[in-house]
């Protein structure tokens, strides 16, 4: 296999296979926890504002822009004609990782070139949404 052209290329597949654990990390910071009062104690004096509190969370610059980034890439992909496939590349191949290349070609009955053109395309998108390709 030849080694890739630009240096950022690397860096953007492995931003793509982080994206379900940021996906997951985000979901989890966005997501209001309550729990129950037990007790006729009283909680406390201080003032909380739990929905306040989820929404201003966020995750740390680099990965927000990281998440940001790669989903924005899925949306663009999505709205393609053949959007599903290709997602369906993705998810094989770096998600999963149960199939190379060949073997997604394989299982989407798609030429190997275009299996390729579109996993490079995917990734492209993704280094351009980051900022890698300015």
């Amino acid at each position: 296999m030849s080694k890739p052209r630009y240096g950022w290329w690397s860096y953007a597949k492995d931003m793509i296979r982080r994206y379900p654990e940021l996906s997951e990390e985000y979901a989890d910071l966005h997501t209001m926890k309550i729990t129950p009062k037990y007790s006729d104690e009283p909680r406390g004096t201080g003032l909380r504002r739990p929905l306040e509190d989820v929404a201003v969370r966020e995750l740390p610059t680099n990965k927000q822009r990281e998440y940001e980034a790669v989903r924005r890439a899925i949306e663009t992909t999505e709205e393609y004609a053949n959007g599903e496939e290709r997602m369906a590349v993705v998810k094989l191949v770096l998600w999963s990782g149960s199939h190379t290349l060949e073997g997604a070609a394989v299982k989407l009955f798609r030429s190997m070139r275009t299996v390729a053109q579109w996993h490079g395309e995917f990734i492209r998108l993704v280094a351009s949404y980051y900022g890698l390709m300015d």
